[in-house]
């Protein structure tokens, strides 16, 4: 994947994700992003509109996509999993932040104690 998203990339490293993460031992796959601490990773899935389909939304690569996404799944990894406009609209961004709050401890905020 070439760096198509710039400001998203960097606003992503300073979260602690790294682009283009090679994520098992014998096969090829990389995710798009990933935390390596927290275990999350982001998938950019392009390609729908494309006339005759993208990378993403053919038969095998399909397929193949599959079976990397259940690896990683099996591994312990939370895939989310997003579109190119996700980017643009902000979308994935929000998501993200949602993920670190919920499975990031420095960031969770405290709740009162009822007392």
């Amino acid at each position: 994947m070439t760096d198509r998203y710039p400001i998203f990339t960097l606003w992503m490293k300073q979260q602690g994700f790294i682009p283009e993460h090679k994520f098992h031992a014998t096969r090829r796959w990389k995710m798009d992003y990933a935390h390596q601490k927290l275990l999350i990773y982001l998938e950019v899935e392009g390609g729908h509109w494309v006339k005759g389909g993208g990378g993403h939304t053919r038969g095998q690569a399909r397929i193949d996509d599959i079976e990397k996404q259940n690896a990683a799944v099996l591994a312990g990894w939370l895939p989310i999993i997003c579109t190119p406009d996700d980017i643009k609209k902000g979308l994935a961004h929000q998501l993200i932040e949602k993920a670190l709050i919920e499975l990031d401890p420095c960031r969770q905020k405290e709740t009162p104690q009822s007392g």
